[in-house]
This record gives structure tokens, sequence and C-alpha cells, in this order.
């Protein structure tokens, strides 16, 4: 029997018993859309993960003095971080692609008529560009004149700007603290959560580093940030950053280098396995198309006994009949799993424009992977139905009632 053949008695058994091939096609398609829903699903939280560690900065390391402390019992004079140290850091331009300093400070200021501790942070211009998490949404940020020029000017965290002057544009109000008046330049908030590793606070003012060195011993940075070039060489960087800083103070003084080296590892980790779990519990769904698929091709096979043992003794082999019944279950197969990844494609694409939050992810390797198992699924589950149909006695066939 030609193929041609086999395709066409396929499709017309399809069309003649429309209802039938629709209800078995539904759980195949909602099989395949549920498995791109869940791929779509599990690549979406990802890649939301991945953007709260950008937050962060992937590439970032933050290094802060924790203490001296000699034979392990008891602490010495302080050895901090100094402007020096910044210095020779930059100047290692091979690893890193931008330094930057943090003064923290603490501070008081009015807020609606009663006084209020708010964070002060003394930064370079810098910072922005290298912590990755700022947006200014008026006004400007530091720049390199501010810092040079020990200028008196400060940038407002939204909730306090909100606070201290509504709607008003900055530039001529002048917000108190530290014994000083500060002229608002611009207002800032931090678009991601930094999953507890930021510095800023819901009511932060940055000033320029030169001007919170007036309110510390000396030169002493609180924490110094760095850029890696590479995420590859972050372990290279970190081994680096310790050398200097051991190589420049005292054997006795402790910093802590930290990097987002070991979030990175557990979110991927955790990410995967989700990921498998999604796709392991939508391929249940598949499994059950396909079951519908066997069924309802062993009535085919039973309510056709008569026409395959015609078939039969007039000359069809068994490898025309297994293939008969193979191709009507391939048929559907393709058909279920083509509706299902037009479904499974369409409900991510139209709900993108109304999710602005998150970047939905939708993978077209997913659904290629989808349609093909889908597909599989159905050939696989016609198996036992083509077989048991390829073996009837042509004799017992015929006189079936």
């Amino acid at each position: 029997m030609r193929l041609r053949d086999v395709w066409d008695t396929a499709l017309r058994r399809f069309s003649t018993h429309p209802l039938q091939a629709w209800l078995t096609l539904a759980g195949l398609m909602v099989g395949t859309a549920s498995l791109i829903f869940m791929i779509t699903l599990g690549l979406t939280g990802r890649g939301y993960v991945r953007q709260q560690i950008e937050g962060v900065g992937s590439r970032l390391l933050w290094v802060t003095y924790t203490g001296s402390v000699r034979g392990g019992v008891y602490r010495v004079l302080e050895d901090r971080i100094t402007d020096a140290d910044v210095r020779a850091v930059e100047a290692r331009r091979d690893l890193f692609t931008g330094v930057t300093r943090l003064v923290d400070l603490l501070g008081q200021t009015s807020v609606l008529n009663r006084a209020t501790d708010i964070t002060v942070l003394g930064v370079d211009q810098s910072y922005g560009a290298v912590r990755r998490n700022l947006r200014i949404l008026r006004g400007r940020f530091l720049d390199e004149d501010d810092v040079d020029g020990l200028a008196k000017v400060c940038v407002v965290s939204r909730k306090l700007y909100e606070e201290l002057y509504g709607g008003e544009e900055p530039g001529t109000q002048t917000l108190h603290t530290l014994g000083m008046g500060f002229t608002v330049v611009g207002e800032f908030e931090e678009p991601v959560d930094t999953l507890g590793r930021g510095d800023v606070t819901p009511r932060t003012i940055f000033i320029p580093v030169s001007v919170a060195w007036f309110f510390k011993p000396s030169k002493v940075v609180d924490t110094l940030f760095a850029e890696v070039r590479d995420e590859r060489l972050i372990p290279r960087a970190v081994g680096i950053l310790q050398a200097m800083l051991k190589e420049r103070h005292h054997p006795d003084a402790q910093y802590d280098v930290e990097s987002m080296t070991t979030v990175l590892r557990v979110s991927n980790a955790i990410s995967l396995g989700l990921l498998t779990i999604f796709a392991l519990v939508a391929a249940v769904s598949v499994l059950v198309g396909g079951v519908g698929i066997m069924n309802i091709m062993l009535a085919s096979v039973e309510a056709r006994v008569q026409e395959i043992g015609l078939r039969k003794s007039l000359g069809a082999t068994r490898r025309d009949v297994m293939l008969q019944f193979l191709a009507e279950a391939l048929l559907l197969g393709v058909v279920g799993s083509a509706l299902g990844v037009a479904l499974g494609l369409a409900v991510p694409l139209v709900a993108r424009p109304f999710v602005q939050q998150v970047t939905i992810r939708i993978s077209w390797l997913s659904a290629l992977l989808s349609f093909l198992f889908s597909c599989g699924v159905a050939l696989a589950f016609g198996l036992a139905p083509a077989y048991r149909a390829a073996t009837l006695d042509p004799a017992e066939a015929l006189r079936h009632e």
C-alpha cells in the first residue's frame, strides 16, 4: 500500500468522525500547551531572579573592614580602608572596569515637622555607573565638579523627596542635616530590589564623598565597590583584592571581600531544578493526551475489525495495516500538537504588553521540542492499537459481529 494511500485513508477517517477526533485532540492540545506554559514560567522566573541579582551587580565586588584582631581574641588599633587603597584598586584596569567609594553616615532632618533619622551616603560621581541600580527621577546625580569642589549638594530618595517637597522640581530646595544645608539637585530610586545587599534605605540622601569626609577622622572608606570585567574573573579578582589589602595594611586587619558568585550559582541551580520539575509535570499532561489517543485508536480497531479482515483477504500485509493505524495516530498527534503549540505561544505573547514588571521569556526551541515530544507520544501510544489491528486473523475478522 502506497504511503499516499495510507495518509488519504487516515484523513478520511479523521473527517468522517470529527467530534470523536476533536475530543481526542483536546487532551493532547492542552498537554502540549501546558508544557510550553511551564517552560515559559520557569524561564521567566529564572530571568526575574537574574534581574534581581543584576540589581546588586552580578560582577560586583564589595569590600568592608571588619576589624583588627590579634590572636583571635581582642581588637587593636583600627586599620580601615582608605582613599589610597581605592586608588590602588583603580589602577588594576586589567581586572576592574570601575571602582567607587562609599562613606556611610547617619543624620537627621525635619520631616513633617518631626526630627527623622536619614541615611547619608558619601559617594563618587561613578557610584551609579558601578552599582547599576540607580535611576534618576528628577534633576541629576552628583558629578565630578561636585566631588572635587566639595559642593554641598545632595540627591534625595523618592520617598524622602515626596515627604519633603511633593511635586516640586529640584534645584531650589535646601535639606538641613549634619549641621549644614545641602542644595537638592536630584531625586532617585532603586528600581530593583537588591536582596538585602543595598546601601539605600527609604530615607536616604547622596552627598559628595569629599564632603562626607568632614565627619570622618581621615579619608576612610566604609565600603569599596569594584566591578569586575568578566564574571569568570571574579575568583581571581577576590584573591587579588585580599592580597592587596593585606600587603597595604598590618597583618591583624580583617577585610571582607564579597561577591554574587555564590548567589548566582545557587539561583542557577534552583532555577534549573524548578524548570525541570515544571517540564516533567507538564509532560504528564501530554502522556494523558497520549492515553486518550490510544483509547480512541483501540475503539477504532474494534469498530473496524471486518474492514481489516477484508483488506487482509484482498492482499494487505501486516505492515500495510500497521502503517495505516500509525498514520492515523500520527495525524492526530500532529494536529493536536500544532494547536497546542499555537495556544502555548499565543497566551504569553498576548500577556506581554500587560505585564510590565516581569519580562515574559518565550523559548521557540521549547515550542519545537514540545511539538516533537507530543507527536512522539501520539505515535508511541498508537503502536499498541496498530499492532492489535495488524495481528488480527483475516478469517476470524470477517466472521466478527
